[in-house]
């Protein structure tokens, strides 16, 4: 098999595993199935473990050499330590976006959250969760600051597979989603308060965690 090949087999493998774990299909703290797998794609175990590397290496699976592979599990303190990061960087990100993004841009958003909505309604949890962190990864795209970018999409595999796992109904679902137009309607408006108070009040629930009300970019250093 050529290189290119090779490529675009482990790309598909990794886009597998990975969807499998988000699916929760394989849940936290189960072991990857790796023959289960091999059988089901007609591969090698070479690809899967090529994938398994790449997920160990974002953070998404344990590996135990000569053993096994396992989905991470999340503690509670875990959980509350990404909420305060995921915050801070989210408000951040939207202070940024308030400054280097236009309303073309905020409209992107309220296309990604109309989408995310209509998933939420319809029980949809996948792609509810997908597009959730889809709208948050497109504010931190709009704040117009790669490094922060980078730290946010490697973040969001961790928060799609909390959310799924944390998954209760379809009234919480869409109650949550509905944040994302406060939010919206904040950068809109070039508020940072309203904005700032917009995501807390989108995320702290969940993360089970508090910041002043008046949180700011400046309030990261003091924090």
């Amino acid at each position: 098999m050529d290189k290119k090949k090779e490529s675009i087999l482990s790309e598909t493998v990794y886009d597998h595993v990975l969807k499998m774990i988000l699916k929760q299909e394989i849940k936290c703290g189960e072991k990857i199935p790796e023959e289960k797998i091999t059988h089901m794609l007609g591969i090698s175990r070479t690809p899967i473990r090529e994938a398994l590397r790449r997920l160990s290496n974002e953070g998404i699976v344990n590996i135990y050499p000569k053993r096994h592979a396992e989905v991470i599990t999340f503690d509670e303190k875990a959980i509350k330590d990404l909420g305060v990061l995921r915050i801070s960087l989210d408000i951040l990100a939207a202070q940024l976006a308030i400054t280097n993004g236009s309303n073309a841009n905020f409209m992107k958003l309220k296309e990604i959250a109309d989408l995310c909505y209509e998933a939420a309604k319809s029980g949809d949890v996948y792609n509810k969760i997908k597009l959730d962190c889809d709208f948050h990864l497109k504010l931190a795209e709009i704040a117009d600051n790669p490094l922060l970018y980078r730290c946010q999409k490697a973040l969001y595999l961790k928060v799609h597979l909390i959310q799924a796992s944390k998954y209760v109904n379809i009234d919480d679902a869409v109650k949550k989603i509905e944040g994302h137009y406060a939010i919206i309607d904040g950068l809109m408006k070039r508020d940072e308060e309203v904005v700032t108070k917009s995501i807390q009040e989108h995320l702290i629930a969940f993360y089970g965690v508090y910041f002043k009300s008046n949180f700011s970019i400046k309030s990261l250093l003091d924090y």
